[in-house]
């Protein structure tokens, strides 16, 4: 029954082979790669297009021009 999933091919991307492997075995689409926030304890703008929200006790920063410099206090 599980046969078809353990079976390697010989030569390819190891990454393709296990992305298609988990894709069988669940059933489901990879998730989409998002960038996440740094965790920080003193968060600061990084640029003009950053800006301040507090939602859930917790202060964010978010950037319109750059979503490297997203961040939460925590």
């Amino acid at each position: 029954m599980f046969l078809g999933l353990l079976k390697a091919k010989p030569f390819g991307n190891i990454s393709q082979q296990s992305q298609g492997l988990l894709k069988t075995a669940l059933g489901l689409p990879n998730p989409l790669l998002t960038r996440g926030f740094k965790v920080r304890t003193a968060i600061k703008k990084f640029c003009s297009d950053c800006y301040m929200v507090r939602r859930k006790g917790r202060v964010y920063v978010y950037c319109k021009s750059n979503k490297k410099h997203k961040q939460r206090q925590g």
